[in-house]
């Protein structure tokens, strides 16, 4: 008895000890990217980090203080932002439209960034699974979607399940109201209406509609 006494008191203690560690490096991060200040107060960054939850908010706040948004058309930040609230696998043969690109790298670079400085705050993490939660294989359908098209083109468009789809656009509004206030909370109140323009364009027809059996 006192030999598994002793064994659940070690294990607790290295929990603790383990949640500690990860503590601490956690709050390295957000020193480290400004979203606390030496004495571990919150900063304006953490203010808009708190506004999201439906992806990485992290992620999503350092591409709003770098202005990712501010010139793209809302309909190109709609199928971006799919890329963060996709769960389904992208294929490997896919291919970003090229008027993609360059914003899916800036996604891609600005979270290897995020990566690297919590990996050298000593939190643990791999950065190839990390990346993968970046799925863009529906960005086609959510930018055809924000456009005016029916929802029987977007089933044309991709294998992905009708529910995956409907699922997959209800998150993305969720998240694009989070970004909303996020920008409100930060004082841009042109992006905070740019955003819930966003949710304009995709909050329509049977994807949004209180019973799929009307």
């Amino acid at each position: 008895i006192n030999a598994e006494y002793m064994g659940k008191k070690q294990i607790k203690r290295s929990t603790k000890t383990v949640l500690r560690d990860e503590l601490k490096a956690r709050l390295r991060v957000l020193r480290r990217l400004e979203y606390t200040n030496e004495d571990n107060v919150i900063q304006t960054k953490g203010r808009v980090a708190c506004e999201m939850s439906t992806a990485d908010e992290l992620l999503l706040t350092e591409l709003i203080f770098n202005g990712i948004f501010n010139d793209m058309p809302s309909e190109d930040i709609c199928a971006l932002m799919s890329c963060l609230v996709n769960g389904d696998r992208t294929p490997q043969e896919f291919r970003p439209k090229e008027n993609f690109e360059k914003p899916l790298r800036v996604l891609y670079d600005m979270s290897k960034r995020v990566i690297q400085v919590s990996v050298e705050s000593k939190l643990e993490l791999d950065e190839e699974k990390e990346l993968a939660k970046i799925s863009p294989g529906l960005m086609d359908v959510v930018h055809a979607w924000a456009k005016g098209a029916k929802f029987s083109q977007l089933c044309t468009m991709t294998d992905v399940f009708e529910g995956n789809i409907i699922r997959m656009m209800r998150r993305l509004e969720e998240l694009l109201r989070q970004l909303a206030g996020a920008a409100r909370a930060v004082g841009d109140q042109t992006l905070s209406d740019k955003f819930l323009d966003c949710i304009t364009k995709i909050k329509r027809d049977i994807i949004f509609a209180a019973s799929l059996y009307l």
